[in-house]
């Protein structure tokens, strides 16, 4: 496995997230918490890092979960760890309606469009704490 393939889909990601924001902001949250799940992927791949067999847990999700854990504690930086929950968070709310009062998701983060940008505020917060471009 290449570190480049995290890396290209992390930008992907991130720019198709930018791409629909407007039209579809559920979806957006959504790409914004898959664009930074690939940027811990690379971040780990690029220091030969193996997730799942280092954190052997239920679900990719849960090693990647222990992961973050593990490296905000080892960077010291404890709000990589609450970045990365914060936005699986969001995600979850607009996949899965997780605390919508609304009719759909996409109602709900038109009506809080802070939501969705402090989405990507957090995508680039857990960038800059990686040290990522």
């Amino acid at each position: 496995m290449t570190c480049e393939r995290y890396l290209v889909q992390a930008r992907s990601n991130e720019n198709a997230a930018r791409s629909i924001e407007s039209a579809y902001p559920d979806w957006t949250v959504t790409m914004c918490f898959y664009a930074a799940l690939h940027w811990v992927e690379y971040y780990a791949s690029q220091r030969g890092d193996d997730i799942t067999s280092q954190f052997p847990e239920k679900s990719p999700h849960d090693s990647r979960r222990g992961y973050v854990r593990k490296l905000a504690k080892k960077l010291e930086n404890r709000r990589l760890e609450k970045l990365y929950n914060d936005l699986e968070d969001a995600s979850q709310k607009a996949r899965y309606l997780q605390g919508i009062k609304y009719n759909s998701a996409i109602d709900h983060f038109k009506n809080h469009q802070s939501e969705v940008n402090t989405s990507f505020d957090k995508l680039q917060q857990i960038k800059d704490i990686l040290k990522l471009k």
